[in-house]
């Protein structure tokens, strides 16, 4: 069973990971950061609202109990500043919206990759901890099709 954060804001997501990372008894933490929602709850960022329905479709099918992180990461404005803590933090170092990531592994998807049903679901089923090799899960997918 997955069980699922929504949060918005870095300080709300670095309180809840370091929460989780005291609490979680190892389960696997899942987070996916996207852009803010107006109050229509439409995101600024189209290729998040591509693949949100993607992830939360793949959740649905994660057997292991883990936990899985929504982060509103904010207005466009905020998120453009290349003084955006989500893009400082060693952590998270993103690049990138949408991002899902496996959190302290490398396992990480972003762009319009994050819309691919088939990459998300081997990020989300997988067992293993660490990858030695941040590009493994797409070669992975490529010896997969």
């Amino acid at each position: 069973m997955v069980i699922q954060h929504n949060v918005k804001g870095y300080e709300e997501f670095t309180k809840l990971v370091e929460e989780l990372e005291t609490n979680a008894e190892g389960q696997p933490i899942h987070v996916l950061f996207s852009g803010g929602k107006d109050e229509n709850g439409q995101s600024w960022c189209p290729y998040c609202v591509k693949a949100e329905p993607v992830v939360h479709d793949a959740l649905a099918k994660a057997s292991e109990k883990s936990h899985f992180i929504h982060v509103d990461v904010g207005e466009r404005a905020y998120w453009k500043d290349l003084n955006c803590p989500f893009r400082k933090d060693p952590n998270t170092h993103l690049i990138f919206l949408p991002t899902l990531l496996r959190w302290k592994s490398p396992q990480r998807l972003d762009g319009e990759r994050v819309s691919n049903k088939d990459l998300v679901e081997m990020i989300s089923k997988m067992r293993i901890k660490y990858y030695t090799k941040p590009m493994r899960l797409f070669s992975l997918y490529l010896q997969a099709i």
